[in-house]
């Protein structure tokens, strides 16, 4: 693919490479390729880093030996995941020699636990490592794009450069990066989710003898972080290395697995804690005997009611999360079944109040439905046994020296009481995985402030999302796809997370269908006029 340095005039440009942009462009392709559209469509993707189509999750700066955090099946729709088990099946033995190199103990277990699965080929309750579907979803619409520009059905560019505005003149756009200026026709927003909010210091990282802060645990890349976690720890010559991780999602789940992946950084390493509003732990193991008798009573009860509210769902939904609780039943068992039921009574709702539950509580409710692979949890029940490990519910506050003491301290409002308190002992290494940043931050990314302030996009009222329409337009021939479409209703359908990937394939479905007939329609008519 060739790397070109003067533009012309193109028909669509992709701000951001992740998933969201690959699947669209995927899906785009697909349809191109299936056409008779005869004029080449000039496209330009234009990323901040230069790996292309993986996004953080799925490419180098998460490194090879990160797990999903669900299983394949649950992972991945079909067709899809088929035809990735095919390819999995034709390229396991790169993938796993790969594995081991990355990983430590923990890859190099999962491996010999799944070793007969594995061979037979039988992937589907596997959490597998996430840089093998980056690898599939690259290799795929390179070959895509290869059998495309050999044919000259489309003329694809390729900017590693930061997108800083855009403005619109009539009916182009002109995309303005630190060193480049390009036109488009069209413009496809794909930037992923605002920013993790910073803690202590702006800067990705801060230093000193006593205290390390990760902001951003992917920036350079998560392998680099690690690395200088340990040599932070083992440079402390035995003083006491206690370790903070502030939030308990995904990032937060697979920092402590890498951490004690590693033999020698993890016996620098004395204590863990984590942070979280809830205090509570994305839930492995399903508990079938309870899960057989468990009913959403409360759900259930709305069932025969009409002119349901969002709020009389979400209420309903957080008292069956509540008797879940009491009887010791986690996510990993009820997911499915309060999922289901809320689902159904979603359809009862208005235009109006389905908006309303995709912006206030869609994310509310998820927040208390999270689930991972129990290579997850049983890391931390090791730590458990060896009193290695605590959870605080709580919200962060602050890290601060002590008086007396180099040594910092967490403070944080106590989730049971709201009261300021201060953690028991210090923490030497702070981990952010505290969330993104909304739209009413003060410090949004540069590129989604001019776009707000030109009134080229509006925020929604889940303060995460950009209002759209039925084409996925936050104004005429501007698209948003992935995380940023929160808040929207979409087919009739509430959206509220698009970070998974079953929505993020259906999403960028829609999207592509909209931009091929867009296409289609306006190249026929050049054609014809062309012909005339």
């Amino acid at each position: 693919m060739n790397m070109q340095t003067k533009l012309d005039t193109v028909d669509l440009t992709f701000i951001g490479s992740g998933i969201s942009s690959t699947f669209t462009l995927l899906y785009l392709l697909e349809h191109i390729e299936k056409s008779s559209m005869e004029t080449p469509l000039k496209i330009c993707i234009v990323n901040k880093y230069a790996e292309f189509f993986t996004g953080i999750p799925y490419g180098s700066r998460s490194g090879n030996s990160v797990l999903l955090i669900t299983s394949l099946k649950n992972f991945l729709p079909e067709p899809e995941r088929s035809l990735f088990i095919e390819w999995l099946q034709n390229n396991k033995e790169w993938l796993i020699d790969e594995l081991l190199d990355d990983g430590g103990h923990l890859s190099l277990n999962w491996i010999k636990k799944h070793a007969k699965q594995i061979e037979n080929n039988e992937w589907e309750d596997l959490f597998v490592p996430r840089s093998f579907f980056g690898r599939y979803l690259t290799e795929k619409i390179e070959k895509l794009i290869s059998r495309l520009q050999s044919a000259n059905r489309i003329d694809l560019t390729f900017l590693t450069e930061e997108v800083l505005d855009v403005e619109k003149s009539k009916q182009l756009f002109t995309v303005f990066t630190k060193n480049k200026t390009l036109h488009s026709k069209k413009v496809v927003l794909a930037v992923g989710s605002l920013p993790t909010k910073t803690i202590y210091m702006e800067q990705s990282v801060y230093q000193k003898n006593d205290l390390l802060v990760i902001n951003d645990n992917y920036t350079p890349s998560l392998q680099e972080n690690l690395n200088l976690i340990k040599n932070f720890s083992s440079n402390r010559k035995k003083q006491p290395n206690n370790v903070l991780i502030i939030g308990a999602n995904a990032s937060a789940l697979e920092l402590l697995y890498k951490l004690n992946d590693d033999v020698e950084t993890v016996v620098e390493l004395d204590h863990f804690t984590f942070l979280s509003t809830h205090g509570i732990l994305p839930d492995a193991v399903v508990d079938t005997q309870k899960q057989a008798q468990f009913i959403p009573v409360h759900l259930k009860q709305l069932e025969n009611k009409d002119n349901l509210t969002a709020k009389e769902i979400a209420a309903a939904t957080y008292k069956d999360l509540d008797a879940a609780g009491a009887i010791s039943l986690g996510a990993a068992s009820t997911v499915g079944i309060i999922s289901s039921a809320f689902g159904v009574l979603l359809a009862k709702l208005s235009k109006e109040e389905l908006k309303i539950f995709a912006c206030k509580y869609g994310n509310e409710i998820g927040r208390r439905q999270r689930c991972a692979g129990e290579h997850y949890t049983q890391t931390i029940n090791k730590l458990l046994e060896k009193n290695r490990f605590n959870h605080i519910a709580g919200r962060y506050h602050s890290i601060e020296k002590g008086a007396k003491t180099n040594s910092h301290y967490l403070k944080y409002f106590d989730t049971s009481s709201g009261t300021l308190k201060t953690a028991d002992i210090p923490y030497h290494i702070v981990i952010n995985c505290i969330g993104s940043k909304t739209f009413n931050d003060k410090e949004i990314p540069v590129l989604l402030k001019n776009l707000i302030d030109k009134g080229l996009c509006t925020p929604n009222e889940s303060h995460i999302g950009l209002q759209v329409n039925d084409s996925l337009e936050a104004t005429e021939n501007l698209h948003i796809v992935g995380p940023l479409l929160a808040g929207n209703i979409i087919e009739n359908k509430a959206v509220w997370h698009v970070e998974h990937c079953g929505r993020i394939t259906w999403l960028s479905s829609v999207l592509a269908t909209v931009l091929f007939e867009k296409f289609k329609t306006e190249k026929h008519l050049n054609n014809v006029m062309e012909r005339s």
